[in-house]
């Protein structure tokens, strides 16, 4: 079994909806401990659909389950005084707080950054809102669609002569929580160097605008917004999916040189597209590729999409399947790698996922745990890590501060 790099920290996760429960997620998948604090008077994913079997449950969540598997399941009423006493018990035994409330929200429970360092002074705490906890847009709630939107990603995404299109729903939360992820890991090395805790702060905002440099350096150097072009390529043509045979199966083609284009004639078994003087040069496939798709589409459009790629790939044009979500789980190559992963759910059953993104010396770091129950791990938290009364344990729980 490979040893994970962080076994033995623990993490208090207080992550609502996407953003700081993947981040949470991708810590335990590396061996953390991750403690998730939930309410039952306010809970959030938990009673979204998609459910499984279309049957509603605090445990069926699809959303709830694909982004908290192996974590605990902690579940305090934070509106009672002893429920956030026993939150920061548990901060005082974490090395790290996750929190995405709005701004201000952890403050008035009592459980900020400033009241947590009186429990824990060298804990590492990070804060993640829709526009930062700082500026005058702070107070403001924004989910993903607005990230997407605020950031400028969409302005550059969508067809030509069409308008902005907002890039993947819930994109902006796991690209945040990336970050999220990088900056804890750095902030726990700068601990085990100097002992020091830290305080840190993410904007998903400006998160997702890092992934623009080419939009945001063509502005800066001449005052021009870069003009949105669908799935072409400003230097590669053709460089587009085109449908093949099926409902809803489609292949990607770019083609970025003059012999990757004759090969591509010569695979379609229409060899005059390469002496056509409108296609004979890049700059010419370039200006047209209103003409060349059509061509391309006609050759794909009767074929198999694997025809295809197996047709283009032995001729070195770059080309390959566009999977949807079924596809993906079920590749022989993500599956043999350890990427899929069926985690049997206590109540759902196995359930396939995609898992860890990375391998620890050589290795896929294990098999990841289903998503907790709601409170499951109540006792365990509350009675075996805080030691806990059983008696008192039972008066917290059939008060409601438990739960």
């Amino acid at each position: 079994m490979t040893t994970l790099p962080l076994r033995g920290v623990r993490i208090a996760d207080f992550g609502q909806i996407i953003a700081i429960p993947y981040t949470a997620q991708m810590l335990a998948w590396l061996g953390a401990e991750v403690i998730l604090i939930e309410t039952e008077q306010r809970l959030t994913t938990r009673i979204w659909p998609p459910f499984a079997e279309a049957e509603p449950g605090v445990n069926r969540s699809g959303g709830f389950n694909m982004v908290n598997s192996s974590k605990m399941s902690c579940t305090l009423n934070l509106r009672e005084p002893e429920g956030v006493d026993l939150a920061k018990r548990i901060i005082s035994v974490s090395d790290v707080v996750l929190e995405n409330y709005s701004s201000g929200t952890m403050e008035r429970m009592g459980l900020g950054y400033q009241d947590v360092r009186s429990v824990r002074p060298d804990v590492v705490y990070l804060s993640l809102g829709a526009f930062g906890r700082t500026g005058p847009m702070k107070d403001l709630v924004g989910f993903h669609s607005v990230i997407n939107l605020f950031s400028g990603l969409a302005s550059v995404t969508g067809h030509r002569g069409s308008h902005p299109r907002i890039m993947g729903g819930l994109f902006p939360d796991a690209f945040s929580g990336c970050y999220c992820v990088l900056a804890l890991l750095e902030a726990l090395h700068h601990r085990a160097k100097t002992g020091e805790g830290q305080y840190i702060e993410v904007a998903m905002t400006e998160a997702l605008a890092t992934i623009l440099p080419e939009a945001v350096m063509e502005y800066t150097l001449d005052g021009t917004e870069p003009e949105r072009v669908g799935n072409r390529h400003k230097d590669k043509a053709p460089h587009n999916v085109f449908r093949c045979q099926g409902d809803e199966k489609w292949v990607a083609i770019s083609v970025e040189n003059d012999a990757q284009f004759q090969a591509l004639a010569q695979a379609a078994g229409s060899p005059g597209w390469a002496e056509d003087p409108r296609f004979a040069t890049i700059e010419a496939r370039l200006e047209h590729q209103d003409e060349l798709e059509p061509l391309v589409q006609r050759w794909t459009g009767p074929l198999q999409v694997q025809d295809v790629v197996e047709k283009l790939q032995g001729v070195g044009v770059p080309a390959g399947p566009v999977l949807d979500s079924a596809q993906v789980l079920a590749d022989p190559h993500m599956v043999e790698r350890g990427f899929v992963q069926s985690p049997d759910h206590a109540e759902v059953g196995p359930r396939p996922m995609g898992a860890f993104a990375w391998g620890v010396d050589g290795g896929r770091p294990g098999v990841a745990r289903s998503a907790p129950l709601l409170g499951e791990h109540n006792r365990q938290v509350i009675q075996d890590l805080l030691q806990v009364p059983d008696h008192e344990f039972k008066r917290l729980t059939e008060s409601g501060v438990i739960g």
